[in-house]
């Protein structure tokens, strides 16, 4: 469970403090703190589109990483193609603990 995430998707305009761990979490607003088992089960509902972001980033830095083997004259060009469009198609089958493409050998 990543608290500090789950706060900061959840309650993004209250005012808190909090390290990753319940324990640490500071609520500063009148209202009641939300509890570990609520924070627990919005983690749950949250996960996917929050590691979906990092997975995208990851994404785009190994397309960003790989740019230089589209040039015309590069050696396997066609197999990086594959593997760049491989990793453009990543985020519509992404599911959670899937591993990216593998570049070529």
């Amino acid at each position: 469970m990543n608290y500090s995430a789950t706060m900061s998707f959840k309650y993004p305009n209250k005012n808190y403090y909090c390290q990753n761990t319940y324990e640490s979490l500071v609520w500063n607003e009148p209202e009641r703190k939300p509890t570990d088992e609520e924070l627990q089960s919005y983690w749950e509902e949250i996960k996917y589109e929050y590691f979906k972001g990092t997975m995208r980033h990851e994404r785009n830095m190994l397309l960003m990483s790989s740019d230089f083997t589209v040039v015309s004259d590069y050696p396997d060009r066609d197999k990086w193609l594959v593997y760049r469009q491989k990793l453009r198609d990543f985020p519509s089958i992404w599911t959670l603990g899937m591993e990216f493409p593998q570049p070529p050998t």
